[in-house]
């Protein structure tokens, strides 16, 4: 996904404030960790860390999903 992508799939839904990625990876301010790692996409387009940035905006995304969707 682009950055723009992801801010449309972030838009508009229910966001927690806190969220377990994966064991040790814990996010304590949720909206603000969107916010960063989309400025990162933006900012930096092929930098090194974009992979791990998409991997973790793509594991918070289903994770809110799949939440919301219960």
């Amino acid at each position: 996904m682009t950055a723009e992508e992801y801010e449309a799939a972030f838009h508009g839904i229910d966001l927690p404030t806190s969220l377990q990625l994966d064991s040790g990876v814990f996010v304590p301010d949720v909206p603000d960790f969107i916010a960063k790692s989309i400025g990162i996409l933006k900012g930096k387009p092929g930098a090194r860390v974009e992979d791990a940035v998409r991997a973790r905006l793509d594991k918070a995304l289903q994770l809110i999903t799949n939440h919301n969707a219960q």
